[in-house]
């Protein structure tokens, strides 16, 4: 940050400070929907098993909120379970689900996922669902075939 700072062409400023010039706020005539891979949102849902994931996800969140709000926590218990809650979130679970990436790394990642809802149902002093001890997704893609890597130029 330090280095960006002081760099002579760079200024740097939060979203708010953005908001608060209005000469500087230009318009995007035309936003599109999607991720930079395909151009659509297929690379987190639609396919069965990136949407099973996210009902997992749902339920874990319904957990959550009734728990939460049920005051049964300490504040510390609390703050776990929203950074456990917030690890679940993160999109990139998602990429990996489905038949394209290979049957490997979509092991690793889905195998950690149920670790991390299993983790979450805890910290929420919940017993897991049973689902969550059963793989979900198994791949099946090679890389040359559009899965997470593909292989470099050989010199």
């Amino acid at each position: 940050y330090k280095t960006l700072s002081d760099h002579p062409f760079l200024r740097l400023s939060t979203f708010s400070e953005c908001l608060n010039q209005p000469d500087t706020v230009k318009k995007i005539p035309h936003l599109v929907t999607g991720s930079w891979v395909y151009g659509t949102l297929s690379t987190w849902i639609g396919d069965t098993d990136k949407n099973r994931a996210w009902e997992m996800l749902g339920d874990a969140k319904i957990c959550y909120d009734r728990v939460v709000s049920g005051g049964a926590l300490s504040d510390e218990q609390r703050e776990q379970a929203t950074i456990e809650l917030a690890i679940c979130e993160g999109s990139d679970w998602f990429w990996w689900f489905g038949d394209y990436n290979s049957t490997d790394i979509v092991s690793d990642f889905e195998q950690l996922y149920r670790s991390n809802l299993q983790n979450l149902y805890r910290v929420l002093d919940m017993e897991p669902p049973s689902y969550l001890f059963d793989s979900f997704t198994f791949g099946g893609g090679s890389p040359e075939m559009g899965g997470a890597m593909r292989t470099g130029n050989e010199s």
